[in-house]
């Protein structure tokens, strides 16, 4: 769902921009009204969202979408002279992509920071370096800019800027497929919304206002995401279940999985090898199938729940994941493995170590329960207590 969202919706925007920018004048009062504030009320609400919710990332690219808008209306007419005119838009439709793409690949550094105050620094000299490259190469870069544009006349940017975007886009595209986040998706759109901002010849500051709104949307989903989804193990977490129980009905079973005996694992090999510990049982229990459910509740905690299957069905494709889980060896890297695979291997010294994995399952199911979705999962608690006090790596009912 949150994939889908991160598509349908910025292409609505772009939609209903499109339908705003191509009608005609004059435009009914109301929409007028929003029209002329719609810009600003976007601009406050994403930076607001960004400071808020601690993306700076989301900030910054709001401030460079803003000054490239500014920059736009003061210098992008003709009233400053054609070159000059030309100039800004050049420039602009280079940087602003650029600038994007970068913040779409920085790491998350927050506002108010040392880093944060680098990056306004780097966007705020940019207009100064703009302005000394023109003042310093006036008459060429005239030359050049008087040019047509390579992309013939259904592109009012030239060639070089339109490579600036392809680029930005291909490199957000590839942050988008490799973090498959709702925020990198959105800072792809939003590329897009400036290309038609900069190629709108009297409604550069809607499409912009737009690219703000769809970062907006980008940051709500992402936040969304972020509180419904375990970031190690990509599993719904703690608060997806207890809402997924609250609208449980008809016949269902609810199964709490504890991995047997974490902390020693935690202790004796660290914390990473925890971590790929958890990863190993998320992905066991994500692949279980059979009309399956699977959430991390809890530290080393998990829940798996079915519905519509009875509970003797359940009981077996339990049974299953149980000895799939304790089958499943674990190895742990050698200290001397390199971090990539040489071309010419070089025999081992040493079998490396091994983890046994098991896990305790405790289960109940609506048909023996009547105290309500609640109750069950008290009665699921219950029966994982009794599977851990019994031999553990077992499944109690």
């Amino acid at each position: 769902m949150g994939l889908i969202s991160s598509f349908v919706v910025p292409a609505v925007l772009l939609a209903l921009t499109a339908l705003a920018a191509g009608a005609g004048e004059p435009l009914p009062g109301e929409v007028a009204a929003f029209l002329s504030v719609y810009p600003w009320v976007a601009l406050a609400a994403g930076v607001a969202l960004g400071l808020r919710f601690r993306r700076g990332r989301v900030v910054f690219a709001l401030l460079a979408i803003a000054l490239a808008d500014r920059l736009l209306l003061r210098f992008g007419s003709g009233a400053v002279g054609e070159d000059v005119a030309r100039w800004v838009l050049s420039a602009t439709a280079v940087l602003l992509p650029l600038d994007l793409a970068w913040l779409c690949l920085a790491r998350e550094r927050g506002t108010f920071t040392p880093d944060g105050f680098l990056r306004a620094c780097a966007l705020a000299v940019q207009p100064a370096v703009a302005s000394f490259v023109w003042l310093s190469y006036r008459p060429r870069l005239a030359a050049v800019l008087a040019r047509p544009a390579g992309g013939g006349p259904a592109i009012r940017i030239p060639t070089a800027a339109a490579a600036a975007f392809l680029i930005a886009l291909a490199a957000v595209a590839v942050a988008a497929a490799r973090r498959r986040k709702p925020l990198e998706i959105g800072f792809g759109w939003a590329i897009v919304a400036c290309f038609l901002a900069l190629e709108s010849a009297g409604h550069a500051t809607l499409w912009f206002a737009t690219a703000d709104l769809i970062l907006i949307a980008a940051l709500l989903e992402n936040t969304f995401v972020m509180a419904f989804r375990d970031a190690l193990t990509s599993l719904p977490s703690r608060r997806a279940f207890d809402e997924a129980v609250e609208k449980l009905a008809g016949p269902y079973v609810v199964a709490m999985v504890d991995i047997d005996h974490f902390k020693a694992v935690n202790d004796r090999y660290g914390h990473d090898v925890g971590d790929q510990v958890l990863r190993m049982v998320a992905t066991r229990l994500a692949d279980a199938g059979h009309g399956s459910r699977a959430y991390r509740v809890g530290g080393e905690e998990f829940a798996l729940v079915y519905t519509h299957r009875p509970l003797k069905e359940v009981l077996g494709d339990l049974e299953h994941l149980r000895e799939t889980i304790a089958g499943s060896a674990f190895a742990l890297r050698a200290p001397d493995r390199p971090a990539r695979k040489p071309k010419q291997a070089t025999p081992r010294r040493a079998v490396p170590d091994q983890i046994a994995v098991t896990v305790s399952i405790g289960v109940a199911s609506s048909e023996r329960c009547v105290d309500g979705p609640a109750g069950v999962v008290r009665a699921a608690d219950a029966a994982l207590y009794k599977a851990k006090a019994a031999s553990r790596n077992c499944v109690r009912g």
